[in-house]
């Protein structure tokens, strides 16, 4: 304990523990200011020293800083898409999957015309046929309920429409063995009749040899790959049932004006 003496006051005693005390914490203080600035001036070195070197430029590592400043004080933006819509919108595009083509040939397509009083003027022609008729998977009736995920086994399911007849055509028709005969005919009429008959049993002979359900295999597995390769993941792949065939126009045929087939007698008839 000391005394210290203030004018016209009395004797007033000085704490020396306190007076120790504050000097010390005033040290501190200054030792913390001081290791403060040493981080800054190593940092500063560690900083300095690529550019010194030259490693690296003095604009590129501002560049850096303010990058990884920026992503600190505002983090980029995270997108979460889902699965299924990418399948759907990676699909539709496929549009019409034609999975099953079947080249067709027909022989001795016999023409009978019947025309004139005791069919004076009757004629007929045979004819050779090739076509083709190709079924497929409509993919434009996807949607997001055909797509299920299944967490549990980690696969999709992916559910098909059924597959259809999706065109026919006769590519080669020619006629041959022609009947002898004094009246006027059109032979062209006959070719004609001819390709009617030859497309409709190229559609029942397609689809009685079993091109839908060949289609339905060809469709399930050139999706399975393409899907389990967008998504990472195996699918299953099912199909609508479906109770009737639906014909396209391709495949609907259409004789000539006028004509019309008699099953009773098995003959074409113009309509006079």
């Amino acid at each position: 304990m000391s005394e210290s003496r203030e004018p016209g006051n009395a004797i007033r005693p000085v704490d020396d523990a306190a007076s120790g005390e504050t000097s010390r914490n005033n040290k501190g203080c200054l030792w913390a200011l001081l290791g403060s600035f040493g981080c800054l001036l190593v940092l500063a070195v560690m900083l300095l020293v690529p550019v010194l070197l030259g490693y690296t430029s003095l604009n590129a590592l501002l560049g850096t800083l303010q990058s990884t400043i920026t992503n600190i004080v505002q983090p980029p933006a995270v997108a979460q898409t889902t699965s299924t819509q990418t399948i759907v919108q990676s699909v539709l595009p496929l549009g019409q999957l034609v999975s099953v083509n079947v080249q067709l040939a027909k022989a001795d397509i016999h023409v009978g015309v019947r025309q004139g009083a005791l069919n004076a003027c009757g004629y007929f022609a045979n004819h050779v046929a090739v076509g083709a008729v190709e079924a497929g998977v409509d993919l434009t009736q996807i949607t997001d309920a055909n797509i299920v995920y299944d967490e549990v086994r980690d696969r999709y399911t992916l559910i098909l429409p059924a597959p259809q007849i999706t065109s026919c055509r006769i590519e080669f028709i020619r006629q041959y063995d022609r009947s002898t005969t004094a009246c006027p005919v059109d032979w062209d009429e006959a070719r004609m009749l001819a390709q009617v008959v030859a497309l409709e049993d190229f559609r029942e002979d397609a689809i009685e040899g079993g091109i839908l359900q060949r289609a339905e295999r060809e469709a399930a597995v050139a999706l399975d790959s393409f899907v389990e390769a967008l998504t990472g993941r195996p699918v299953d792949i099912t199909f609508a049932e479906s109770d009737e065939v639906t014909i396209p126009p391709s495949c609907q045929s259409q004789p000539p004006e006028g004509w019309s087939f008699d099953p009773a007698t098995n003959a074409w008839t113009k309509q006079s």
